[in-house]
């Protein structure tokens, strides 16, 4: 199983020596979860969705969730008056950004005049404002796609104009300690220019063994039945936003006549010893259990993106498995931070 590593938990850097982190698009806060496990001080997380920055807050409680736009001058200005307030002595900054990736997603009408692509662009004026010492972002493997060349012609354009350099690659988080075959595009982004062969190198010598849907479910309890009236948090329940839908007599037994690893994808059974399937949201059913006949919880899905179990989602129960399947998972997220804190010369403990 995953071992769980508390959120609120700094890593081994302290005082002066910690770098300081803005998230932006943070959603619930799966890069910024990496990067408080590389020792890292989280700042602030901006996302426009409230139910969003609410698990944010939850989470990070040392930390400002700002619930707006990263479009909004006042947000960004926000986000550089706690970098000054926080900063003692030498300490770099760091970027990381998720922006919204339905436009761009194949699970999406991927539209290159989606207004969400825009963000990605408002997100690249916003690290030039904040002047960090290294960013990154994040989105699906197809924003590198040929009919968005011109967006990220322009990304690059933008920061390259600030004093940066990018680098973009695709990693598939399966192969970096995730149940999940989930391939998403990194924009590395630094002071310091970098071949794509040393990037290559840093993320291949940090390859792990894939680990299965068994692997990470299979201490988990059966659920109990989601009752109409809970908090999500309740001190009630010892596992966390562990409740199964209440599925009618005809679709349980529908689930239960699906192969393991196969099916509609409103119903994709999980199969035990693979790797899960990308986990999507949207109108979408989540995948369905693997032994049991139901959808998997949002604790399920959470374990599939590597978050370990002291990370709680809140809002909404409608809301809470969109949280956790547009996340970044972090264990994805702390490799591509690790290299690019390595390639950008910024120290970890």
């Amino acid at each position: 199983m995953l071992k769980p590593v508390r959120a609120s938990k700094a890593g081994s850097l302290t005082g002066n020596r910690a770098p300081l982190v803005v998230d932006l698009c943070s959603g619930m806060g799966g890069i910024s979860l990496a990067a408080q496990q590389l020792g890292m001080k989280v700042l602030s997380g901006v996302d426009i969705e409230p139910a969003a920055t609410r698990t944010y807050q939850h989470n990070f409680p040392n930390a400002t969730a700002i619930t707006g736009s990263v479009s909004t001058s006042s947000v960004i200005q926000q986000c550089k008056e706690l970098i000054a307030q926080s900063r003692q002595g030498y300490q770099p900054t760091i970027v990381v950004s998720g922006p919204p990736c339905q436009g761009f997603s194949i699970a999406g009408p991927r539209d290159p005049n989606d207004p969400r692509n825009q963000i990605l662009l408002v997100v690249a004026r916003s690290i030039v404002v904040l002047k960090p010492r290294c960013a990154i972002i994040e989105n699906v493997a197809r924003i590198l796609d040929d009919n968005h060349s011109d967006r990220l012609e322009e990304l690059s354009r933008v920061l390259t104009g600030g004093g940066f350099y990018v680098n973009e690659v695709i990693l598939n988080a399966e192969y970096y300690g995730v149940p999940q075959r989930r391939k998403r595009a990194f924009f590395l982004i630094s002071r310091k220019a970098v071949s794509d062969h040393r990037l290559q190198c840093e993320f291949e010598k940090r390859r792990r063994k894939s680990l299965t849907v068994i692997d990470v479910l299979d201490d988990l309890p059966e659920p109990r039945i989601r009752p109409d009236r809970y908090s999500e948090l309740s001190e009630e329940f010892a596992i966390k936003n562990h409740f199964a839908m209440q599925h009618s007599e005809r679709v349980q037994e529908k689930i239960a006549a699906i192969p393991q690893g196969s099916g509609p994808m409103s119903y994709r059974k999980l199969h035990p010893n693979r790797t899960s399937n990308t986990l999507i949201s949207g109108h979408r059913a989540p995948p369905a259990h693997y032994s049991q006949s139901r959808s998997i919880t949002v604790r399920e899905a959470m374990r599939l993106q590597g978050f370990p179990d002291e990370f709680e989602v809140c809002g909404p129960f409608g809301s809470q498995m969109g949280q956790v399947t547009n996340a970044v998972p972090p264990p994805l997220a702390k490799v591509a931070l690790e290299v690019l804190c390595e390639v950008a010369g910024v120290e970890l403990g």
